[in-house]
């Protein structure tokens, strides 16, 4: 069971509702959350060349960069406290200094579970988007990750599991069965192939592996001569799905899922929050 979520924060508007998809799982589940504020001040303060005279610039600059960084982090923190303060969720702060990747892993496997805003820009003092970011925190994390979307539709508490049987899949699937997200919600695992009949086969196994776990769920198979993410995201908007966990697909047409353009497209596309764990 989930009992303390990180929520990292910055000034996106995927941000803004990864704050509040956090404090809905903290209420169902009776978790503290921490809002994490990190100040970029390695790139910040980067070296690079300056003509004659350049040095004293680059230094005052450099300064008032890393003053308005830590001022936002501030003030990201104050409003993530009141936000849930108001909505009677227990939760701490912390603003730590360093490389937003390298600081967000290190403090991520002190939690259970950890909210990221899908559009999330760590490095905004120094460039102008930082997906990279948000994908090394994906693919190193180890554990489970929500990334949510900056608008969120609002859906039934239905969860759709992706599902293959791979190792990626059955971690994913039994780490969202431990975190007790799955309690009092209608799940569904749903598995795709070129033929029905095995894609019905995997999707079943899914659904046995949840059992075995406490969790009831109803397969699907997909045939589709659409995109993976496309069928998948059909998929959850036919069934009102308010989240999707994905694992990572190691079989025939989903073998790209561990990391490629499957992924970037559910990313891209989803208008729920995903549940991923690699």
């Amino acid at each position: 069971m989930v009992k303390q979520i990180l929520v990292c924060l910055e000034g996106s508007s995927s941000s803004v509702c990864a704050t509040e998809v956090a404090i809905a799982m903290a209420r169902d589940l009776g978790a503290t959350l921490v809002g994490l504020a990190v100040v970029d001040e390695p790139d910040i303060l980067s070296n690079e060349a300056t003509g004659f005279g350049g040095s004293s610039y680059k230094h005052d600059r450099d300064q008032a960069l890393l003053a308005d960084a830590h001022e936002h982090a501030r003030a990201w923190l104050e409003a993530f406290a009141d936000r849930c303060r108001n909505a009677g969720v227990v939760a701490q702060t912390s603003e730590l200094t360093g490389r937003p990747a390298a600081t967000i892993l290190d403090e991520l496997a002190r939690y259970d579970l950890t909210v990221l805003g899908r559009d999330v820009n760590f490095r905004f003092e120094t460039e102008e988007r930082d997906a990279r970011t948000r994908d090394l925190i994906l693919r190193r994390a180890g554990k489970p990750v929500v990334v949510v979307p900056e608008a969120v539709v609002e859906s039934r508490p239905n969860v759709l599991i992706a599902y293959d049987g791979s190792p990626a899949a059955r971690r994913a699937l039994r780490s969202f069965a431990d975190s007790g997200l799955g309690r009092d919600r209608a799940l569904h695992v749903a598995a795709m192939d070129d033929d029905g009949a095995i894609a019905w086969e995997m999707a079943t196994r899914g659904c046995q592996a949840l059992a075995e776990l406490g969790l009831i769920a109803a397969p699907h198979n997909l045939v589709s001569t659409r995109s993976i993410a496309d069928a998948m995201l059909d998929l959850r908007a036919k069934l009102d799905a308010g989240l999707i966990v994905l694992g990572a697909y190691t079989r025939g047409k989903m073998s790209r899922l561990l990391w490629g353009s499957v992924t970037e497209q559910m990313l891209g596309k989803t208008v729920v929050p995903l549940f991923v764990h690699y």
